[in-house]
């Protein structure tokens, strides 16, 4: 059933897999190795065997690595198994929410059922402001030039944590 499942259906449609993904493998080689995948899937706090089971259903062509399918594969089944159910391919079309994972060197990895962050929240006031820059950029069709973004973002002296909300699409 895995082979079947599409990778937008294993993800839900939810960026923090993609997320998820991308600490796990920086390189976008494609390969999430077993070691550092197994050091990963422990913050589920989920029991060894539990993971065994996982990995065994996310890998069945026993590759010895986790492609971003595997991968997603093993988080759904792992969300599947922290919210009591049967580690199964079955769990796979079952509607379950993002895996909780911990680590507190990392706090990006501290995710739970709830994306949300109240430090990602955007102040009116400062949604306006956003807005006012963009607009004074003459955008086109909703969506600015790299050459024409990089000199604000460059010489902002905006903080980075204010600059990481700003939404602005991009195209180069």
């Amino acid at each position: 059933m895995a082979a079947l499942t599409p990778l937008s259906q294993l993800s839900s449609g939810n960026p923090t897999y993609e997320s998820l993904y991308r600490q796990v493998d920086p390189g976008n080689t494609g390969k999430v190795g077993a070691a550092d995948a197994a050091q990963f899937l422990k913050k589920s706090g989920l029991s060894d065997s539990t993971l065994g089971q996982i990995w065994d259903l996310s890998d069945p062509e026993r590759k010895g690595y986790l492609d971003k399918k595997g991968f997603f594969t093993a988080l759904r089944l792992v969300a599947s198994a922290q919210g009591g159910s049967d580690v199964s391919l079955n769990s796979l079309s079952q509607n379950t929410p993002i895996p909780k994972l911990r680590d507190t060197g990392s706090p990006s990895l501290n995710i739970t059922t709830s994306v949300s962050d109240s430090n990602w929240i955007v102040k009116p006031e400062d949604k306006a402001k956003y807005d006012g820059i963009f607009e004074s950029l003459c955008p086109i069709g909703g969506m600015l030039s790299g050459d024409k973004v990089k000199p604000i973002l460059m010489n902002s002296n905006l903080p980075l944590d204010v600059l990481g909300k700003v939404n602005v699409c991009i195209t180069l």
